[in-house]
């Protein structure tokens, strides 16, 4: 039998109220209280999670390609009466054109192109391009240099930039840049003084065609990438020396010549890991002399027709010496190979002398 949970008094079962006090006889509605337990791996793990949201919301905003980005600027020089060009040209990261364009007053004209996209937070001009040039007596002096700015805010920016110079004048070229591809073409007459093209991450080539003339030393230099060296009927003056090479990739070697060299070239072809690949097409008056040496690796010579003899790692031409020579010398400072494909188009004919 329910007693009042007030009074005391006892109620019938079928009692809604007390019939001494009034009070209700229906059991009061159950409270139950829940402690949620403070938890530092849950309270470490909600932290993260909004941390990551933050940094994924800001990224977009920051990094998204918002803006297109053209840009297109040249500087030139009109000096008159140059006669020997000195240039010094920086980039930090492009692909570098040299080219030979004889224009009617123009010493030399450099092009800078760049399109992609950039950011909330990126510059509006993200390309910077300085140029100073001056002149004393019949020699100018050019000082150039390409920057891209806030790169952590741009987005698939291709920089190109384009150098002409009159082929008319002895050149002294000295091409740096910190990422990106560095291209010499020389399809025309003009003499070389001084060519230096080094990159830091990238592919370095130089190309000397017909009617060049080499009369100073060439360096061709990465880190990381290819270095490319041809030289097709082309000429040198006095003994000229070049240097190749490559920490990390392979140096490549590519001389086709049948006429006179009009000097000694000293080719000296350098990786540390990597290949170094030699390719001579020689007729005519041309002698070649070829060395070699690897630490760790092989050395192979493809002798598609009579002309060199030796082993593989000390190679001469049947006619060698002559009045001026090609020498190739190879040197593989860590891992790698050496091939080496020569010959001659015509039979070469023993140097009585």
């Amino acid at each position: 039998m329910p007693y009042c949970r007030k009074c005391g008094a006892k109620l019938n079962e079928e009692s809604r109220f007390c019939y001494k006090c009034g009070t209700s006889a229906s059991a009061p509605p159950r409270v139950v209280h829940v402690f949620l337990k403070r938890d530092p791996l849950v309270l470490a793990a909600i932290v993260i999670v909004a941390v990551v949201v933050c940094v994924i919301v800001v990224s977009g905003v920051v990094y998204a390609p918002l803006y297109d980005v053209n840009f297109n600027q040249t500087c030139q020089d009109t000096h008159p009466n140059v006669k020997q060009l000195n240039l010094n040209f920086q980039a930090n990261t492009a692909q570098v054109n040299v080219e030979l364009l004889n224009t009617t007053g123009s010493n030399i004209a450099i092009e800078v192109y760049a399109k992609g996209s950039r950011g909330f937070f990126g510059s509006a001009n993200p390309v910077n391009v300085t140029f100073t040039n001056e002149t004393s007596g019949d020699t100018l002096t050019v000082n150039s240099k390409v920057t891209l700015a806030n790169q952590i805010f741009t987005r698939n920016l291709q920089v190109v930039c384009t150098i002409y110079v009159n082929p008319a004048l002895n050149l002294n070229l000295n091409v740096t840049s910190q990422t990106g591809e560095i291209i010499l073409n020389s399809d025309s007459s003009a003499t070389f003084q001084s060519v230096n093209l080094e990159t830091a991450t990238g592919s370095v080539e130089a190309n000397f065609g017909k009617d060049a003339v080499i009369a100073g030393n060439v360096s061709l230099k990465t880190q990381t990438g290819s270095v490319h060296f041809r030289f097709y009927q082309a000429s040198v003056n006095g003994n000229v020396t070049v240097n190749l090479a490559s920490t990390l990739g392979s140096t490549d070697v590519d001389v086709m010549q049948s006429r006179s060299l009009g000097g000694n070239l000293a080719v000296n072809a350098a990786t540390t890991t990597g290949s170094i690949n030699v390719n001579l097409q020689l007729d005519g008056d041309v002698a070649a002399k070829i060395t070699s040496q690897v630490n760790v690796g092989n050395i192979r010579f493809d002798k598609t027709k009579e002309g060199f003899s030796g082993d593989n790692s000390n190679l001469q031409s049947t006619n060698y010496p002559v009045s001026y020579n090609l020498e190739v010398n190879n040197l593989v400072n860590g891992m790698g190979d050496v091939n080496i494909v020569a010959s001659y188009q015509s039979p070469v004919t023993k140097n009585k002398t």
